[in-house]
This record gives C-alpha cells, structure tokens and sequence, in this order.
C-alpha cells in the first residue's frame, strides 16, 4: 500500500533539523516531526495496537540519498517521526509552513519510503496547495493520500524526492500496489454494454441537474432560446421530456461523435461541457430511450436513439425512422438540437404542492433550480454570452440571482492566481451580505410580494442551509451552500453571509470536478484566500442579529441602471431609539443629500462619489476604525454628516489618506 504523506510543519517541528538549531532560531527542543492519529490510522491499520513503526526513509543529503531507520512513536493520540535528525545545510531555509512532503510503502515492515521538504514559497509548493486533492491540509495539517487520490500529485512530486530506496539483494523497493501479471499477454474483456450505460447513468444526477446537463450544451451550442416540454405522464406516451434549443446544430459526423461513450469532443474556453459523458449519462440517469435529432442551417435534420435495452457490445445506435409522434415532438426548426427522454424512470420519492399534483411539483422545482442554476445566463451578464431564454412547458423561467437583490451589500472582491501547468489561472472571490427578513419585509410592504422574495432570496429553503459558498464554472452555478472545510458549521447567525467564487475549466483538474460537475474541492490556498473575506460579511451578518430588527429600508423605486451585484449599495439608518414609537410605514424617498456607507476595502480610508440614484455618497473604511465609528454615528444626521464630509476634502487636498494608510 503506498501512500504519500503531506504535513505543514510547524514552528516546534524545526528543531528535527540541524540547520535550524545552527541559525539560532529554535524555540522548541523537540526533535520530531508529529504525525496526525487519523493519518497512522490509516496508513498503518495493523500496527495502531504497538507504540513504535519502524521505517526506513530516504532523502536527499547534501551528498547525495542516503537512508536512514525511523521510528513512528506513540504520543497520546497522535504519534512522532523520530530518529535520524538531518545534519545538512540544504534545509537551511525551513521555516513554519515548510512542506513535508513523505512517499511511503506501508504495506512490508520496516515501511520504506522517500521525503523531500519543500519550501512554503516554492512554485512546486503552490502547485501543491492550489491542487483540490491536497483541501484536508488546511483543517487539519497533515493529510494521507492513496491511489487515485495521490496519483497526479506524485506526477508532480517525483521530481523532488530522492530515488527509491534498495533492499538487501540491491533490487528497488516496488513503490506501487501494481505487479506486472500478465504484462506479457492478456486476454480482452470488453465490458457488457448494458452494465456500462447502468454504471454512467449512477453518476450522481438528480433530475433537475441532469436537464441542466443538457442546457449546458445547448448553451455551448450558442442557443439563445431553450424550449424544455415535460409531457404529462397520463396522455398516453408515458413519462417523457424534450430539450430544444436553437443553437447551431450538429452535422452526421458530430451527431455520431456526440452519441459515443467518451467523446473526444474538443471543447472551446467558454464551454460549459466536460468529459464528453454529460449528454449520456445524465439522459440515462433518467430515461431508457434518447434520441437525438439535429439540424445545421441549410442541411437537413438527421438523429440518432440508444436503447438502453437493445444495447449490445456493437454499440450500434439506431436511425430508424421516428414515429410520428416522436418526430412531431423533435422538430429542430431551421436549425438546432432536440433531445427527447422517453420511458422515463418515475423517482421514488415526489415534492409536494399544497393542492397539486406530484408532476405540477415537479415542473416547479425544476424551474426554480435552472432559475438558480442559469441566472446569469438568463439575466445576460455571462461575458461573451448572449442573454438566454429557456422556457418550461412554455413559460419563461426568470432569473433567481443569490446576490441579486437591490438590499444585498457588496463587499470588494479579490482575484487569487491559481497555479496550473505552465502558468496560473485567476479564481475571483466576492463576499456579499443579505438583508434581514425584516429588512425585506419593510422594503416590499408597498408591493404586498415580501414572502415571495423572502423565499426567493433564501433559495426556497431554509437560509441557515444556503449560507456560505456559490462556485461557478464559466458563469454556470454548480455548488452553493455551506464553507467547505473553512467553516464546520453553519450558524443561524452568519445566515446572511454569502461569498461567490469563479473560476474557469482550466481549473477543473484541481479542483476535482465530477462527471456531473456537482462535486467540488477547494485546494487549502484557495480556502485560505476566501476565509479573510468571508469573515466581513460572516461578522457583519452576526451584528445584525446583535442589533435585531432594522429601521425601515427604502421602498422599491422604478427600474433604474444596476451594477452586476443587482442594485445600488444602500446605507441603511440605525434604530429608532426606545420609546420613540413605531417606525413609520415605508415609503418612497427622495434621494437624500448624503448618504454614509461602510465599505470593506483597503485601498482608502474614505472616498466621495455619487451613488446611482444621484445621491452624494461617503463610502468609509474600516482602516481607521475611530473614523469608521465616527461616520457611523453622524450618519442619521444629514448636516452633521455633510460638514463631515467636506472636512475630509479639505483632508484629501493636503494627503491625509496617504499618511493614515502608512501607519494602517
């Protein structure tokens, strides 16, 4: 069994070498590297029981790999890399968050094995740390990888550890669980084709997340309509679905390529595909008839239909004609793509409407999730994009944007540059925080709709359950809700807090997407790249509760120009204080003179602007909190805060700014 072995190591773990002690930088006498309970656990089930492991371990000395005996030692719960101590000058520059980097062969005894430490800053490092399969490292400091787990970071590894070690007859120590049986000859065993459609179609797809499978393609086809018709089970066909879009349409040869196992499709920056399985095995986690009709502008329509029972280790798809109804149903128009789902599986269990039925359930919440899923897509602001329809049995879906309403806060955001192969990837990152349901309750009381955008905001749920992360790939919404190994858990006061996160197909590999691009793992760079500025709005969303119920908010105002987050940042007035009596009912205000918002950023200590609504604005950071709390208790007061506001422009003329952000 080999395993390979991260550990960040810590301040009182450099004492296990030489050089450090030399430098005069040791505040620690240990002399051992400490092993996580969980990690031995795992990597050496059969030995948990004895208070010492022996290893033998190679690293690379100052001249050259040599090996040395080791010892895993008990320590309470956990356990102690103990033995020889380097005596090299070459690890002069560790330092705490140095990479242990140990590939161990743990299924002889002693264990044999290779290390390596790898500077914090080093390129390899930072490749190390952006890769989703390292994401445990963070949380808890050590990590044991195995097989497919360790695979591609050992691509990545092997460089920088030393060769493996040799036995007693001179003959490498096999690090692989592989043998070479059979390597001379073998006998084919092609899989049985009925088993493999039944293993693509477990992938994991839920029905609404398999029908926004089929709209990613459709928008990668550069649809701008799609026409999704769910066929009421009690017409006579069954249970059965069709997926239109207007996009370009496939040729024969596309066609066929787009039906095979495994395409070798090549898809574009901007696609929303990836492994060439979506259009199966999403459309087979669903249904055992699909069929596929297409047309090119000026061509004629062709299709295609697999079977699921008639599948046989030919793999031949069928091209008969349709039947009448079928190709009724499948009308690409001048040009585009249907596809059609028939025989369709009926779920085991069913959402429930008050006074509907179990299919009228169904059609809801498959709009409300492509409402989520699609939003920016639908709302037009998908970069190189065109603004898409998509329509459920002939009613448009409209957008339910996570941060879109006019009351959320924006906080800035950051981009982080991932490490890939050959260069870096950007990963932007923007906290927001949601308005109270007070807060909403006030603002829609003239329009009588504050259940429905109560319910729209908190993504018809619980907001306790929608709290934290929304992670997109190429403007497409595949994971929301919760911190991801950030946070443990989602407190009822952080509720309010909300950060997304977008990044690119070329950060697939690291981050480990799925199949069904529902999985996601955060590598431990970019989680510490988040943590810092999700706590503004996680902080924020606490004093808010700290503070209960709000002032009344501004009332809806007719449709006006709004930045990509959904509206104006707004400031919202403290409490009334206690016996004042009831806080007027809300109405539509003039845009008031001055306006005093808090803002997240570093970049100022204060800046003037003017806001959307024509109002002057006096965004204030918290990099000189006496003056952040100053401008938050003269805010109410309209001339207090207007001669404040032309006291800091005096500030400005003679640099003030500049000095305050020096000594921030």
């Amino acid at each position: 069994m080999e395993f390979l072995i991260l550990r960040a190591l810590t301040q009182s773990e450099l004492g296990f070498f030489h050089e450090y002690r030399r430098q005069g930088k040791e505040t620690s006498k240990q002399r051992a590297i400490n092993f996580d309970g969980k990690v031995v656990a795992r990597v050496f089930p059969a030995a948990t029981k004895s208070d010492r492991i022996p290893l033998e371990l190679t690293y690379e000395t100052d001249s050259g790999a040599a090996m040395y005996s080791h010892s895993l030692k008990r320590q309470g719960k956990n356990w102690r890399l103990e033995g020889h101590c380097p005596n090299d000058k070459k690890f002069s520059f560790v330092s705490a968050g140095s990479l242990f980097v140990l590939r161990i062969q743990a299924g002889i005894s002693p264990a044999k094995g290779t290390w390596t430490v790898l500077d914090a800053e080093s390129p390899l490092t930072q490749e190390i740390l952006a890769d989703g399969g390292t994401r445990g490292l963070a949380a808890a400091g050590m990590i044991a990888l195995h097989g497919r787990q360790s695979a591609h970071l050992l691509s990545k590894i092997s460089e920088a550890l030393p060769a493996p070690s040799t036995d007693d007859s001179g003959q490498e120590v096999q690090m692989s669980d592989q043998d070479d049986a059979g390597s001379e000859g073998g006998v084919s065993l092609p899989p049985r084709a009925l088993r493999l459609t039944e293993m693509l179609a477990d992938t994991g797809h839920t029905f609404a997340g398999a029908v926004s499978d089929l709209v990613d393609n459709s928008i990668s086809a550069n649809a701008i309509e799609i026409n999704i018709h769910f066929g009421r089970p009690d017409q006579g066909n069954g249970r059965w679905m069709t997926i239109a879009d207007n996009g370009d349409g496939m040729s024969w040869e596309e066609l066929k390529e787009a039906m095979r196992i495994g395409s070798e499709t090549d898809y574009e920056e901007g696609s929303l595909g990836k492994y060439g399985f979506g259009l199966k095995g999403a459309s087979w986690s669903q249904a055992n008839l699909l069929t596929v009709v297409t047309k090119q502008a000026g061509e004629k329509a062709s299709h295609l239909t697999w079977d699921k029972s008639k599948i046989d280790e030919s793999w031949t798809a069928c091209n008969r004609p349709l039947d009448d109804w079928v190709r009724d149903a499948t009308d690409p128009g001048e040009h585009g793509t249907v596809v059609m789902w028939r025989d369709m599986t009926v779920p085991e269990s069913t959402p429930s409407v008050p006074g509907a039925s179990p299919y009228v359930a169904e059609v809801r919440d498959l709009k409300r999730h492509l409402a989520l899923v699609f939003h920016r897509f639908l709302e037009g602001k998908v970069p190189g994009k065109k603004k898409v329809e998509i329509l459920v049995n002939d009613e448009p879906v409209p957008p339910n944007n996570p941060v879109g309403h006019p009351l959320v806060r924006e906080y800035d955001t950051k981009t982080v540059k991932v490490p890939v192969s050959g260069g870096t990837a950007p990963v932007v990152i923007a906290p927001y925080l949601l308005p109270s349901e007070d807060e909403l309750k006030q603002y829609h009381a003239p329009t009588g709709d504050a259940d429905k955008a109560i319910d729209a905001i908190g993504l018809h749920g619980k907001r306790t359950e929608t709290q934290g992360l929304f992670i997109y790939r190429n403007g497409r919404l595949i994971r929301w809700g919760g911190w991801h190994q950030i946070w443990a858990t989602t407190d009822e006061k952080t509720k309010l807090a909300r950060v997304t996160v977008d990044f690119g197909p070329e950060l697939d590999k690291a981050f480990q997407i799925n199949i069904s691009k529902q999985i996601v793992h955060l590598p431990p760079m970019l989680q510490d790249a988040i943590k810092p500025l999700a706590k503004f709005a996680r902080t924020d969303s606490q004093a808010k509760f700290r503070r209960g119920s709000q002032p009344p908010v501004p009332a809806p105002s007719p449709p006006s120009p709004t930045p990509p987050s959904g509206g104006p940042k707004i400031s919202v007035p403290p409490t009334s204080p206690p016996g004042s009596g009831p806080a007027p009912a809300p109405r539509t205000p003039s845009p008031p003179a001055l306006v005093v918002r808090p803002v997240e950023t570093s970049k100022f200590v204060w800046k003037l602007s003017r806001s959307l609504n024509g109002a002057e604005e006096l965004q204030v950071s918290r990099v000189n909190s006496d003056l952040a709390e100053l401008a938050r208790l003269l805010a109410p007061n309209t001339q207090a805060a207007t001669h404040l506001a032309a006291f800091l422009t005096q500030l400005d003329e003679i640099g003030a700014q500049d000095e305050l952000i020096g000594k921030a």
